[in-house]
Protein backbone atom coordinates (compact mmCIF):
# COMPACT_ATOMS: atom_id res chain seq x y z
CA UNK A 1 0.00 0.00 0.00
CA UNK A 2 0.87 3.76 -0.54
CA UNK A 3 0.07 6.73 0.81
CA UNK A 4 -1.80 9.08 -1.50
CA UNK A 5 -0.72 12.72 -1.53
CA UNK A 6 -3.51 15.07 -1.14
CA UNK A 7 -3.79 16.12 -4.97
CA UNK A 8 -4.16 12.05 -5.69
CA UNK A 9 -7.13 11.39 -6.88
CA UNK A 10 -9.26 9.03 -4.57
CA UNK A 11 -11.75 5.94 -5.02
CA UNK A 12 -14.33 7.15 -2.48
CA UNK A 13 -16.32 3.56 -3.17
CA UNK A 14 -13.77 1.59 -2.01
CA UNK A 15 -14.27 0.69 1.65
CA UNK A 16 -11.61 1.11 3.94
CA UNK A 17 -10.36 -1.35 6.12
CA UNK A 18 -12.67 -1.39 9.51
CA UNK A 19 -11.29 -3.13 12.92
CA UNK A 20 -13.34 -3.72 16.09
CA UNK A 21 -12.25 -1.83 19.25
CA UNK A 22 -10.66 -4.29 20.74
CA UNK A 23 -8.46 -5.29 18.29
CA UNK A 24 -6.67 -1.69 18.28
CA UNK A 25 -6.80 -1.67 21.82
CA UNK A 26 -4.93 -4.96 21.90
CA UNK A 27 -2.49 -3.17 19.26
CA UNK A 28 -1.99 0.10 20.77
CA UNK A 29 -1.14 -1.89 24.06
CA UNK A 30 1.64 -3.65 22.38
CA UNK A 31 3.38 -0.73 20.63
CA UNK A 32 3.21 1.38 23.71
CA UNK A 33 4.74 -1.28 25.80
CA UNK A 34 7.61 -1.73 22.91
CA UNK A 35 8.67 1.87 23.31
CA UNK A 36 8.93 1.75 26.94
CA UNK A 37 5.36 2.35 29.06
CA UNK A 38 4.51 0.30 31.90
CA UNK A 39 1.73 -2.02 31.25
CA UNK A 40 -1.00 -0.10 33.35
CA UNK A 41 0.21 3.39 31.44
CA UNK A 42 0.11 1.29 28.35
CA UNK A 43 -3.41 0.43 29.27
CA UNK A 44 -4.60 4.19 29.95
CA UNK A 45 -2.74 5.83 26.90
CA UNK A 46 -4.43 2.94 24.65
CA UNK A 47 -8.03 2.87 26.02
CA UNK A 48 -7.68 6.79 25.33
CA UNK A 49 -6.80 6.61 21.82
CA UNK A 50 -9.13 4.06 20.76
CA UNK A 51 -11.86 5.82 23.04
CA UNK A 52 -11.32 9.05 20.69
CA UNK A 53 -11.65 7.23 17.68
CA UNK A 54 -14.89 5.10 18.96
CA UNK A 55 -16.40 8.60 19.46
CA UNK A 56 -15.25 9.49 15.90
CA UNK A 57 -12.28 11.70 16.97
CA UNK A 58 -9.89 9.91 14.67
CA UNK A 59 -7.34 12.97 15.05
CA UNK A 60 -6.63 12.12 18.49
CA UNK A 61 -6.63 7.93 17.83
CA UNK A 62 -4.15 5.49 16.84
CA UNK A 63 -2.92 7.48 14.58
CA UNK A 64 -1.12 9.47 16.94
CA UNK A 65 0.56 6.02 17.68
CA UNK A 66 3.79 6.63 15.47
CA UNK A 67 3.82 10.50 16.71
CA UNK A 68 4.10 8.95 20.29
CA UNK A 69 7.11 6.81 19.01
CA UNK A 70 8.71 9.51 17.28
CA UNK A 71 8.69 11.83 20.23
CA UNK A 72 9.78 8.21 22.42
CA UNK A 73 12.87 8.56 21.14
CA UNK A 74 13.13 12.38 20.75
CA UNK A 75 13.30 12.31 24.35
CA UNK A 76 9.67 14.13 24.86
CA UNK A 77 8.34 11.53 26.45
CA UNK A 78 9.45 9.63 29.47
CA UNK A 79 7.78 6.04 29.11
CA UNK A 80 8.18 5.47 32.32
CA UNK A 81 7.97 8.41 34.16
CA UNK A 82 5.31 8.92 36.73
CA UNK A 83 3.93 12.61 37.66
CA UNK A 84 3.94 14.13 40.87
CA UNK A 85 2.69 16.79 43.01
CA UNK A 86 5.10 19.93 43.54
CA UNK A 87 2.65 22.18 45.40
CA UNK A 88 -0.75 21.71 46.91
CA UNK A 89 -3.26 23.11 49.34
CA UNK A 90 -6.56 21.63 50.11
CA UNK A 91 -8.39 22.78 47.07
CA UNK A 92 -5.37 23.31 44.68
CA UNK A 93 -2.33 21.32 43.31
CA UNK A 94 0.48 22.03 40.66
CA UNK A 95 1.93 18.84 39.10
CA UNK A 96 4.77 18.08 37.12
CA UNK A 97 4.00 15.67 34.60
CA UNK A 98 7.89 14.55 34.75
CA UNK A 99 7.33 14.38 30.63
CA UNK A 100 5.38 11.11 31.50
CA UNK A 101 2.38 10.24 29.04
CA UNK A 102 0.37 13.33 29.30
CA UNK A 103 -3.32 10.66 29.39
CA UNK A 104 -1.13 9.53 32.42
CA UNK A 105 -0.93 12.71 34.09
CA UNK A 106 -4.22 14.11 33.01
CA UNK A 107 -6.08 11.25 34.62
CA UNK A 108 -4.10 12.30 37.86
CA UNK A 109 -5.33 15.68 37.49
CA UNK A 110 -8.77 14.73 37.24
CA UNK A 111 -8.87 12.15 39.60
CA UNK A 112 -7.82 14.85 42.53
CA UNK A 113 -9.84 17.54 40.99
CA UNK A 114 -12.94 15.35 42.00
CA UNK A 115 -11.27 14.48 45.23
CA UNK A 116 -10.72 17.84 46.26
CA UNK A 117 -14.17 19.06 44.93
CA UNK A 118 -16.06 16.33 46.76
CA UNK A 119 -14.78 16.99 49.94
CA UNK A 120 -14.38 20.64 49.77
CA UNK A 121 -16.78 21.86 47.03
CA UNK A 122 -14.37 22.96 44.08
CA UNK A 123 -10.73 22.60 43.07
CA UNK A 124 -8.08 23.81 40.78
CA UNK A 125 -5.31 21.69 39.29
CA UNK A 126 -2.72 22.86 37.17
CA UNK A 127 0.21 20.62 35.50
CA UNK A 128 2.93 21.60 33.59
CA UNK A 129 6.02 19.22 32.14
CA UNK A 130 2.99 17.18 30.54
CA UNK A 131 2.90 15.83 27.44
CA UNK A 132 0.20 15.42 24.88
CA UNK A 133 -3.01 14.70 26.71
CA UNK A 134 -5.30 13.52 23.78
CA UNK A 135 -8.99 14.45 23.62
CA UNK A 136 -9.32 17.01 26.12
CA UNK A 137 -13.46 16.37 26.85
CA UNK A 138 -12.49 12.92 28.06
CA UNK A 139 -11.28 14.17 31.45
CA UNK A 140 -14.39 16.63 31.50
CA UNK A 141 -16.35 13.92 30.92
CA UNK A 142 -14.79 11.71 34.01
CA UNK A 143 -15.17 14.65 36.39
CA UNK A 144 -19.17 15.10 35.49
CA UNK A 145 -20.00 11.40 35.91
CA UNK A 146 -18.67 12.06 39.27
CA UNK A 147 -20.84 14.47 39.87
CA UNK A 148 -19.16 17.54 38.67
CA UNK A 149 -18.76 20.70 36.85
CA UNK A 150 -15.38 20.52 34.57
CA UNK A 151 -13.50 23.09 32.85
CA UNK A 152 -10.26 22.21 31.64
CA UNK A 153 -8.22 24.95 29.53
CA UNK A 154 -5.19 23.27 27.60
CA UNK A 155 -2.75 24.98 25.95
CA UNK A 156 0.74 23.26 23.65
CA UNK A 157 3.90 24.83 23.77
CA UNK A 158 7.23 23.58 21.40
CA UNK A 159 4.21 23.63 18.52
CA UNK A 160 2.03 26.20 17.12
CA UNK A 161 -0.49 25.92 14.01
CA UNK A 162 -2.51 29.30 14.69
CA UNK A 163 -1.42 32.83 14.01
CA UNK A 164 -2.94 35.75 15.82
CA UNK A 165 -6.32 36.93 14.05
CA UNK A 166 -4.73 39.74 11.58
CA UNK A 167 -1.33 37.97 11.41
CA UNK A 168 0.34 35.29 9.30
CA UNK A 169 3.11 33.56 11.77
CA UNK A 170 2.13 30.53 13.31
CA UNK A 171 2.10 31.76 17.45
CA UNK A 172 -0.67 29.79 19.25
CA UNK A 173 -1.66 25.78 19.41
CA UNK A 174 -4.94 25.05 18.48
CA UNK A 175 -5.44 25.56 22.26
CA UNK A 176 -8.74 23.22 22.92
CA UNK A 177 -11.45 23.56 25.93
CA UNK A 178 -13.30 21.27 27.21
CA UNK A 179 -16.85 21.95 29.72
CA UNK A 180 -19.08 19.28 31.34
CA UNK A 181 -21.68 19.16 33.00
CA UNK A 182 -23.97 16.53 35.15
CA UNK A 183 -27.03 15.20 33.92
CA UNK A 184 -29.37 12.25 34.65
CA UNK A 185 -27.87 10.10 32.28
CA UNK A 186 -24.27 11.15 30.13
CA UNK A 187 -23.33 14.44 31.04
CA UNK A 188 -23.36 17.63 28.40
CA UNK A 189 -19.90 18.16 26.81
CA UNK A 190 -18.67 21.10 24.86
CA UNK A 191 -15.37 19.79 23.15
CA UNK A 192 -13.83 22.35 21.35
CA UNK A 193 -10.44 23.52 19.79
CA UNK A 194 -9.85 27.16 19.84
CA UNK A 195 -8.97 27.00 16.39
CA UNK A 196 -11.78 26.09 13.45
CA UNK A 197 -10.33 22.43 13.23
CA UNK A 198 -8.25 20.28 15.14
CA UNK A 199 -4.50 19.76 13.71
CA UNK A 200 -5.62 16.10 13.80
CA UNK A 201 -7.96 16.60 11.64
CA UNK A 202 -5.72 18.17 8.79
CA UNK A 203 -3.06 15.33 9.46
CA UNK A 204 -6.37 12.58 9.06
CA UNK A 205 -7.18 14.55 5.63
CA UNK A 206 -3.54 14.34 4.48
CA UNK A 207 -2.78 10.84 5.17
CA UNK A 208 -6.10 9.73 3.70
CA UNK A 209 -5.28 11.60 0.72
CA UNK A 210 -8.12 14.01 0.76
CA UNK A 211 -9.08 17.56 0.45
CA UNK A 212 -9.76 19.58 3.06
CA UNK A 213 -12.60 22.02 3.41
CA UNK A 214 -11.91 25.78 2.53
CA UNK A 215 -11.48 27.86 5.07
CA UNK A 216 -9.68 25.79 7.78
CA UNK A 217 -5.94 26.40 6.70
CA UNK A 218 -4.03 29.20 5.00
CA UNK A 219 -0.87 28.42 3.35
CA UNK A 220 2.92 30.34 3.59
CA UNK A 221 1.83 32.94 1.76
CA UNK A 222 -1.20 33.64 3.83
CA UNK A 223 -3.22 32.31 1.13
CA UNK A 224 -6.48 30.02 1.58
CA UNK A 225 -6.09 26.40 0.65
CA UNK A 226 -8.10 22.90 0.41
CA UNK A 227 -4.45 20.78 0.32
CA UNK A 228 -3.85 19.87 3.99
CA UNK A 229 0.17 19.10 3.11
CA UNK A 230 -0.04 22.98 3.00
CA UNK A 231 -0.22 23.22 6.64
CA UNK A 232 2.92 21.26 7.33
CA UNK A 233 5.26 23.55 5.12
CA UNK A 234 4.67 26.72 6.16
CA UNK A 235 0.45 27.31 6.99
CA UNK A 236 -0.98 27.81 9.44
CA UNK A 237 -4.93 26.83 10.92
CA UNK A 238 -7.21 29.82 11.61
CA UNK A 239 -9.06 30.83 14.69
CA UNK A 240 -12.40 29.79 14.97
CA UNK A 241 -15.19 32.40 14.10
CA UNK A 242 -14.25 32.72 10.11
CA UNK A 243 -15.25 36.57 9.46
CA UNK A 244 -14.93 36.78 13.31
CA UNK A 245 -12.30 35.08 13.79
CA UNK A 246 -11.27 36.99 16.52
CA UNK A 247 -13.50 35.61 18.94
CA UNK A 248 -11.79 32.27 18.33
CA UNK A 249 -8.50 34.41 18.57
CA UNK A 250 -9.12 35.66 21.96
CA UNK A 251 -10.18 32.51 23.51
CA UNK A 252 -7.27 30.91 21.79
CA UNK A 253 -5.47 33.76 23.68
CA UNK A 254 -6.96 33.03 27.16
CA UNK A 255 -6.13 29.23 27.22
CA UNK A 256 -2.11 30.43 26.28
CA UNK A 257 -2.55 32.02 29.47
CA UNK A 258 -4.41 29.54 31.61
CA UNK A 259 -2.82 26.76 30.32
CA UNK A 260 0.88 27.58 30.08
CA UNK A 261 1.38 31.21 31.63
CA UNK A 262 -0.85 30.53 35.10
CA UNK A 263 1.01 26.86 34.77
CA UNK A 264 4.58 28.23 33.64
CA UNK A 265 4.19 25.48 31.12
CA UNK A 266 5.17 27.89 29.09
CA UNK A 267 3.33 29.42 25.06
CA UNK A 268 3.84 28.05 21.58
CA UNK A 269 7.46 28.69 20.16
CA UNK A 270 8.51 30.83 23.36
CA UNK A 271 9.86 27.23 25.00
CA UNK A 272 11.89 24.70 23.20
CA UNK A 273 10.23 22.09 25.49
CA UNK A 274 7.15 20.02 23.90
CA UNK A 275 4.05 19.24 25.68
CA UNK A 276 0.75 20.63 27.45
CA UNK A 277 0.04 22.74 29.63
CA UNK A 278 -3.73 22.23 31.17
CA UNK A 279 -5.56 23.67 34.59
CA UNK A 280 -8.59 21.99 35.65
CA UNK A 281 -11.16 23.54 37.35
CA UNK A 282 -14.05 21.68 38.77
CA UNK A 283 -17.18 22.68 41.02
CA UNK A 284 -19.56 20.36 43.21
CA UNK A 285 -23.30 21.65 42.32
CA UNK A 286 -23.97 20.78 45.80
CA UNK A 287 -21.97 23.00 47.21
CA UNK A 288 -25.25 25.12 46.14
CA UNK A 289 -28.14 23.47 45.93
CA UNK A 290 -29.34 19.96 46.61
CA UNK A 291 -28.16 17.86 43.79
CA UNK A 292 -31.23 16.22 42.66
CA UNK A 293 -32.63 20.02 42.11
CA UNK A 294 -29.90 20.94 40.19
CA UNK A 295 -30.00 17.43 38.08
CA UNK A 296 -34.03 18.82 37.70
CA UNK A 297 -33.37 22.02 36.59
CA UNK A 298 -30.91 20.75 33.90
CA UNK A 299 -33.31 18.18 32.49
CA UNK A 300 -35.71 21.20 32.28
CA UNK A 301 -33.42 23.27 30.76
CA UNK A 302 -32.55 20.78 27.89
CA UNK A 303 -36.09 19.90 26.90
CA UNK A 304 -36.78 23.16 26.85
CA UNK A 305 -33.71 23.35 24.08
CA UNK A 306 -35.34 19.69 22.57
CA UNK A 307 -38.30 21.83 22.02
CA UNK A 308 -37.28 24.29 19.25
CA UNK A 309 -38.60 23.79 15.68
CA UNK A 310 -35.95 22.32 13.75
CA UNK A 311 -34.55 23.49 9.83
CA UNK A 312 -36.22 21.52 6.68
CA UNK A 313 -33.62 18.33 7.03
CA UNK A 314 -32.91 18.53 11.05
CA UNK A 315 -34.72 15.64 12.60
CA UNK A 316 -34.06 17.01 15.95
CA UNK A 317 -31.89 18.96 18.65
CA UNK A 318 -29.22 17.38 19.79
CA UNK A 319 -27.62 18.22 23.26
CA UNK A 320 -23.69 19.11 23.10
CA UNK A 321 -21.54 15.61 23.64
CA UNK A 322 -24.87 13.35 22.13
CA UNK A 323 -23.09 13.35 18.95
CA UNK A 324 -20.26 11.48 19.77
CA UNK A 325 -22.14 9.01 22.19
CA UNK A 326 -24.32 7.88 19.00
CA UNK A 327 -20.61 7.36 16.93
CA UNK A 328 -19.84 5.24 19.49
CA UNK A 329 -22.72 3.11 19.83
CA UNK A 330 -22.33 2.57 15.86
CA UNK A 331 -19.05 2.13 15.57
CA UNK A 332 -19.03 -0.51 18.56
CA UNK A 333 -21.26 -2.18 16.35
CA UNK A 334 -20.06 -1.81 12.74
CA UNK A 335 -16.10 -1.36 14.04
CA UNK A 336 -13.57 1.52 13.16
CA UNK A 337 -12.76 2.71 10.20
CA UNK A 338 -8.90 3.22 9.32
CA UNK A 339 -7.99 4.76 5.72
CA UNK A 340 -5.19 2.89 4.29
CA UNK A 341 -2.37 5.73 4.23
CA UNK A 342 -3.38 5.37 8.41
CA UNK A 343 -2.84 1.58 8.18
CA UNK A 344 0.11 1.78 6.37
CA UNK A 345 2.12 4.12 8.72
CA UNK A 346 0.82 1.93 11.58
CA UNK A 347 1.87 -0.91 9.76
CA UNK A 348 5.23 0.29 9.38
CA UNK A 349 5.14 1.37 12.97
CA UNK A 350 4.50 -2.89 13.94
CA UNK A 351 7.49 -3.60 11.99
CA UNK A 352 10.18 -1.64 12.99
CA UNK A 353 8.97 -2.57 16.89
CA UNK A 354 8.83 -6.33 16.03
CA UNK A 355 4.69 -6.10 16.97
CA UNK A 356 2.15 -8.12 15.86
CA UNK A 357 -0.07 -5.29 13.16
CA UNK A 358 -3.28 -4.04 14.09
Amino acid sequence: MSTMGASASVCYNEPMPTFNDSTLLRFAERVLVAVGAPTSHAETVADHLVGANLAGHDSHGVIRLPQYRAHVREGKIDPAANPRILKESPTTALLDGNMAWGQVVAKMATDLAVERSRKYGTAAIAVRNCYHIGRVGVYALDAARAGLIAQIFCNAHGVARVAPWGGTDAKLATNPIAIAVPRRGEPVLVDITTSVVAEGKVRVAKLGGNDIPEGWILDSDGKPTTNPADLYEGGTILPFGGAQGHKGYGLGVTVDLLGGVVTNAGCGFMTKSFGNGVLFQTVDPAAFDESDAFLDRVEEYLEYLMESATLPGVAEILVPGDPELRVRDARKESGIELSSGVLEHLEELATELGVEGP
